[in-house]
């Protein structure tokens, strides 16, 4: 399911890969808490305390990984449109990923 967002962003197209930059950041906060939030699950588990807030707080970390992962579409999708802009409206296909690092 396609979704199409307009964005209004402040600056020029020059500055744009900056602008994706900087959601990037936040977004490797958010990614930061999600590693901190997993790592206290983890402990509790080995411990087993609280195994039913661990449930709770799994739920929480999927949604948070959710939108990191929404985030990152639309920093992918941006930039596709950045590059198709300044390559003349010619669509450019991002490289082909494996899904894993």
């Amino acid at each position: 399911m396609g979704r199409q967002v307009s964005i209004t962003l402040r600056g020029t197209l020059e500055e744009l890969p900056a602008e994706v930059a900087e959601f990037l950041v936040v977004t490797l906060r958010s990614l930061g808490s999600v590693e901190r939030k997993l790592n206290s699950v983890v402990e509790r588990l080995e411990q087993d305390h609280e195994i039913d807030h661990c449930v709770v707080d799994l739920d929480g970390i999927r949604q948070s990984l959710f939108k990191i992962d929404n985030r990152l579409d639309d920093c992918g999708n941006i930039l596709t449109a950045y590059l198709e802009n300044i390559n003349n409206g010619t669509p450019t296909s991002p490289p082909a990923s494996d899904g894993e690092e």
